[in-house]
This record gives C-alpha cells, sequence and structure tokens, in this order.
C-alpha cells in the first residue's frame, strides 16, 4: 500500500534535522531494525563498530559537529570525496551544510552532483526539491523567470516521485540518520543500507554498502549473497570472479555456490558447472538446506549444456 509523502513542504528541512546523530548503543544483545517497514535482525555489537580506515575523519568530523562547526564539516567533506569522489552522499551533505549556511547556489550544485552519482531515488532528490520549495533560496539564485519555472517543474517532479513511493518524511529522516552514520564508517547502519538498498533492488547502492561492510566481516553470508545479487544485475562478472573465486578456492560452499551462479550468469557454463559440483564434495553438506540451490543451480546449468550440444 502507498504511502504519502507527509508533510513534504510543511516541515523543516529533512537536511537540517537529519544531521544531529544519536549514539545510543547500551548493549550487544540482538536488535531488530527497520527502515519503512523492513525488518531484519542484526548483531547490536556493530553498533559500536566502526571503520579503521575512517577513524580520523570520524573523530575530526563527530568534534566538528558537537561545536556547530559548519565550515570545518564542509572542509572535512570536500576532503573526504577527494579520497572517496564516488561517493555520492558525501556530495548531498555538503549541499546540506551550505543550506544551513544560507548558500543556496553551492547547496544546489552539490545536491545536483549527489543525484548524477546516483543519490537520485530518496534523500538527495527530497533535499533538492526542498531547496526549490524554499522562495528565499529560489530569490537567491538569481534566477530569470524561464529558470525558476524549469526549478519549479524539477521540485513539483521530485514531489510527484516521492508521493508515489513508500517514502515518509519519517523514513527519510531515518534513512539520512543512517547514511550520516555509514559516512564515518558505523558497522550497523553500513550493513543496514545494504539490506535496504537490496530489498528496493536499487542495486548500485546496495553493492556500495555491502563491499563497505566486508572491511568487518569478509565472509558474511548475507553481505556475500547482497553482493552476488548486485553484481548479477548489473552484469559486473569479473567483479564477481574477483570476490567469490578465493573464497570458493578455500572451500566455503555459499561462496562456491555463487561463484558459480555468476559463471551461470556470465555464459561460461563450463565453470559454472565446475563450481556448482565443488558444493557436494563434502560428505556434511548433503545434509544442508542450501544444498538444494546448488541441485537446482546444476539442472539449470545440465539443461543449457544440452541445449547447446543440440545445435
Amino acid at each position: 500500500m502507498k504511502k504519502v509523502l507527509i508533510g513534504l513542504f510543511l516541515v523543516a528541512s529533512l537536511s537540517v534535522l537529519g544531521e544531529k546523530r544519536v549514539e545510543n548503543a547500551k548493549s550487544k544483545q540482538n536488535y531488530r531494525i527497520s527502515i519503512d517497514s523492513n525488518y531484519y535482525a542484526v548483531d547490536g555489537s556493530l553498533m559500536t563498530m566502526y571503520s579503521k580506515e575512517k577513524v580520523d575523519f570520524k573523530n575530526k568530523y563527530l568534534a566538528a559537529e558537537k561545536k556547530d562547526d559548519t565550515k570545518k564539516i564542509i572542509e572535512l567533506l570536500k576532503k573526504y570525496v577527494e579520497k572517496y569522489p564516488d561517493d555520492a552522499f558525501a556530495y548531498e551533505l555538503i549541499g546540506t551544510k551550505y543550506s544551513i549556511l544560507m548558500n543556496s547556489k553551492e547547496a544546489e550544485k552539490y545536491y545536483l552532483k549527489a543525484i548524477e552519482l546516483g543519490d537520485n531515488i530518496d534523500t538527495g532528490l527530497y533535499s533538492l526539491a526542498l531547496l526549490y520549495n524554499d522562495d528565499d533560496a529560489l530569490k537567491s539564485l538569481h534566477l530569470t523567470p524561464n529558470e525558476e519555472k524549469e526549478k519549479l517543474k524539477i521540485r513539483d517532479k521530485y514531489k510527484k516521485e516521492l508521493s508515489n513511493t513508500s517514502f515518509t518524511y519519517e523514513s527519510l529522516k531515518d534513512l539520512r540518520n543512517h547514511k550520516i552514520s555509514a559516512l564515518i564508517g558505523n558497522a550497523y547502519s553500513i550493513y543496514k543500507l545494504a539490506i535496504y538498498y537490496s530489498s528496493t533492488e536499487d542495486y548500485k547502492l546496495s553493492e556500495k554498502y555491502a563491499k563497505e561492510f566486508l572491511e568487518f566481516d569478509k565472509e558474511n553470508i548475507e553481505i556475500l549473497n547482497i553482493l552476488s545479487n548486485a553484481y548479477i544485475a548489473q552484469k559486473k562478472y569479473a567483479e564477481s570472479e574477483k570476490l567469490f573465486l578465493p573464497l570458493a578456492q578455500k572451500g566455503m560452499m555459499q561462496a562456491q555456490y555463487l561463484l558459480a551462479l555468476g559463471y551461470y550468469h556470465a555464459g561460461n557454463l563450463k565453470e559454472a558447472e565446475k563450481w556448482a559440483k565443488k558444493t557436494f564434495e563434502k560428505p556434511e553438506r548433503k545434509q544442508s538446506d542450501d544444498i538444494e540451490a546448488a541441485k537446482e543451480l546444476l539442472n539449470r546449468i545440465n539443461s543449457k549444456l544440452k541445449e547447446l550440444n543440440k545445435k
């Protein structure tokens, strides 16, 4: 059932309200998490885990945020995108900070860059629509009447797109909070976003967050499944092979199956058959529920091989 985007232009900016990050990890028990009514069981210990690669950035970012030093945060984020130029949300966050400083021209520039890089289905889209709905912001852009008309068309188009999805104002704010946490390297938010974007079939973003989570656990079954789906959907078969082949060679059954699945979709039936059969090699695996998926895949491979042999 569709939900209406609550108060899209009647409330303060999502960008501003989403800024304050709440750190409330109180235990290491299992939590159930949700984004827009999708629920998943997640290890609560992930809430206190952060990327080692981003520890310096995280500390500086949180220190600047604590002081409400918007200019410092912009400086930090600009250095961040030099290192991570394809991180779409980082550009949106820079735009947010410029919006707080009432610099609509720079805010627009960074929102558009974020949308260009793929932050174009939820928070980035929302932030730009809010900017174009602000009369003062539009005036500060010094637009011609025709230019202003075009901006308002974009706003109305985005408003309609968001209203036709399952987003609500609160779910967008929740999503943004997790994107901020993921940006500074929080494992819990990275994991949650990987699952969420996989469930919405946004394979570019599910791939991004799943790959980031590999820093914390290179053999997490759910994350490996998400990456396999993302690679196959985007026809990134070389990336699939690069990730799963070393794990498969180590004897990891799930990796062997996912490697075979990637080869199957790539049309490399010989390798697909080889690795699908590998999943049956250890006797204890014959009782595994996962073996049924491997059997089904092998049947599909054999059917295709028979078709090819008939030609």
